[in-house]
């Protein structure tokens, strides 16, 4: 559940409890002896204090944000090294800002001979990574980790951002026994922000603090003149939680992020000292009037045309073809013809010129650019902003800018459609997963918002037919297997192997056999299933006189990952998806079937599920399929496909038992001994 609020520049005090001091450094005897945590005794791990704090300093630019995290854990089994592993993102705008991380203060505690011992973090192991081309991490990994270790660190982080308060996460994957985060604000800034997870806070509190300031030499803000020398006081907001369980961070999940316990916060009002006051953004058709006006988006749209311009009447043969024949030939241009760096983005990176010089760049560059190329051709196209399954769903009651990250086409030829340029193993009219969420905003200039559906309702079907002999030398099954994907499981399947041989018997050989030869077709006809044909060579099991054999070999779904009891949030399959199965197995003279294994019949709203075994004159045929008739399952609904799994795995995964008989040479040539 999402909640949103504004800081309000009134005060309020809803205090339930008190906040829990904690100083940097100083150990308790009470958290070295912590064995376990009592609200969650199989944690192997514990957050002991979490605490942020954000403020506003004098900056030559009038006011940068500092903010401060002081976070201790305790590790009671050091096998879970990965809380041992610290990341500290920061961002960097392409135009010259930047987050800074000012200092990271590092120790790990432990008891080594019935004392205390304190070793500090060595800053030449802090090392930087590039996650995109605006997120940056300082990473570092605390030493001498222990069973029963205090892992404790403090960092600072100076942002000139003010659009974007840092924002705070209270769970975490491991229980939380107190996370706190404290905002204070300067009474020229307002900020909405959105609580996710939260109904009443453990403890809550606004107060003014008992400094002056004064407003700094700054003249304009925004363009608004707002004086200079303005006294003023902070207005100090508190929030904190106790006893935070774990986020189980299961299966089919759509993000973390749409579901931890959260705050999120962004800029609203600016109220200059003389009274006035400016709007930031307040509403989506403003957010779209921004990017229409921003150097990176709509003016990179239009210095787009004139290289698209140029395109169209020296690459592209489009002669009398119709908009949807010219929109697929222009796609499948930009596809060929550039690369994606794999950095997401709904700003560009770089100029169109240079874009189409180097041929290659972020989503942004790529799709608006492909955007142009379209309205050159004149087929109406507007962009559509959204954000990936990786950064959440966008709350629609507020523009928060950051929540899109991501840009993609809507063409309106006579029949609408979705494109984007990125993915060159996928048809001209299907979005990668990372898109299907939900909804996206189309970039226009209107008074209303229009939002589009991402969810994608086409099933994808995997077709797995099997031809089976037994060799009755070895009792081994000689095996002739033909793997059919459509839709999201054939683009996974292209994906996944690049049509390369290797890889397609790396990962089938321990579900189909010694792999003697293998074939695929149609890898690069993405309106087409893939396929993937096999001669392999199956060892059974054998016990005794018996042959244990299981007809759709290692292929069907090998275990339940829902392992839950129960969930508080959707199961998430992105797309409808169905798996079928056929085999057939003849039975020499020399076995019989011993006995056939139980069939399986289900048909509802959520899930079809189906397993038929037949003998006749020899030949065991087994035909089963299990689908899942949506692409997102309710909370509700957990339970339910929880059992269905569990049912797939049974049932599916069942071997049929063929017991070797003893049989007269004469009968075996047709001669009748006398």
């Amino acid at each position: 559940m999402k909640i949103i609020f504004a800081i309000s520049l009134l005060l309020s005090h809803v205090a339930y409890s008190q906040t829990k001091e904690i100083e940097f450094g100083k150990i308790s005897t009470e958290e070295i002896e912590l064995k376990q945590y009592e609200h969650d005794k199989e944690a192997k791990a514990v957050i002991l204090h979490d605490k942020g704090k954000s403020i506003f300093f004098d900056s030559k630019n009038g006011y940068d944000i500092r903010f401060t995290r002081h976070k201790r854990i305790k590790i009671f089994d050091k096998t879970e090294s990965q809380y041992a592993e610290i990341s500290i993102p920061y961002y960097v705008d392409g135009y010259g800002k930047t987050e800074t991380v000012k200092s990271i203060e590092a120790f790990t505690y432990n008891i080594t001979d019935g004392r205390l011992s304190r070793k500090q973090l060595d800053p030449s192991t802090i090392y930087e990574e590039r996650i995109n081309e605006r997120w940056h991490n300082k990473k570092f990994v605390f030493p001498d980790l222990q069973d029963g270790a205090i892992l404790e660190y403090r960092y600072v982080l100076e942002t000139p951002f003010h659009f974007n308060l840092p924002d705070w996460t209270f769970q975490d994957k491991i229980p939380t026994i107190y996370s706190e985060y404290q905002v204070s604000l300067v009474p020229f800034y307002e900020y909405i922000y959105i609580v996710q997870g939260i109904t009443k806070f453990d403890y809550q509190n606004s107060v003014v603090a008992q400094e002056k300031r004064t407003w700094g030499s700054i003249s304009k803000y925004n363009g608004l003149n707002i004086g200079s020398g303005v006294e003023f006081q902070d207005y100090v907001h508190t929030y904190a939680l106790k006893n935070i369980p774990a986020f189980i961070d299961e299966s089919y999940i759509s993000s973390i992020n749409d579901y931890i316990i959260k705050m999120d916060f962004q800029l609203a009002k600016f109220h200059t000292p003389t009274g006035g006051t400016s709007d930031i953004i307040s509403t989506w058709p403003s957010l779209n009037e921004s990017l229409l006006k921003h150097e990176k988006f709509g003016k990179y749209l239009k210095s787009s045309s004139k290289v698209a311009k140029k395109v169209i009447s020296e690459d592209l043969d489009l002669g009398s073809k119709d908009n949807k024949n010219k929109a697929i030939e222009i796609i499948d241009y930009v596809k060929n013809n550039f690369e994606w760096n794999g950095y997401y983005g709904k700003y560009a990176s770089q100029s169109a010129k240079d874009f189409f010089a180097k041929k290659s760049g972020n989503v942004a560059d790529i799709n608006l650019f492909m955007i142009a190329l379209l309205n050159e051709a004149g087929i109406n196209t507007e962009p559509l902003i959204l954000s990936t399954r990786n950064n959440g769903k966008i709350p629609a009651e507020y523009p928060f800018d950051h929540f899109t990250n991501y840009v993609i086409a809507i063409v309106e030829t006579d029949s609408p459609f979705l494109a984007d340029g990125t993915e060159d193993l996928l048809p001209y009219n299907k979005l990668p997963t990372r898109c299907n969420n939900e909804r996206g905003l189309i970039v226009k200039k209107e008074d209303m918002p229009r939002w589009i559906s991402l969810n994608n309702d086409v099933l994808s079907i995997e077709k797995n037919l099997i031809t089976m002999t037994l060799d009755t030398v070895t009792a081994d099954v000689m095996t002739q297997i033909s793997i059919q994907n459509t839709e999201y499981k054939s683009f996974a399947a292209r994906n996944r192997f690049k049509n390369d041989s290797t890889k397609i018997k790396e990962f089938y050989e321990d579900k189909i056999g010694d792999i003697k030869r293998s074939k695929s077709i149609r890898y690069e006809r993405m309106n087409l299933p893939y396929v993937m044909n096999f001669e392999t060579k199956y060892e059974t099991e054998k016990l005794g006189n018996n042959v244990v054999i299981r007809p759709f070999l290692n292929l069907p779904l090998p275990k339940n990952i829902l392992t839950q009891k129960d969930r508080t949030y959707p199961v998430d399959f992105i797309y409808p998806w169905e798996n079928q199965f056929e085999s057939t197995l003849e039975i020499p003279i020399d076995f019989s079937l011993a006995q056939l294994p139980e069939g399986y019949k289900l048909d509802n709203d959520l899930a079809e599920i189906n397993l038929d075994y037949s003998f006749d004159n020899s030949i065991l045929k087994v035909k089963g399929n299990y689908k899942f008739k949506k692409s997102t399952y309710e909370a509700i609904e957990y339970s339910r496909i929880k059992h269905y799994l569990d049912q797939i795995v049974k049932y599916f995964n069942q071997p049929i038992v063929l017991e070797k008989q003893e049989v007269n040479s004469n009968e075996l040539s047709g001669v009748t001994a006398k």
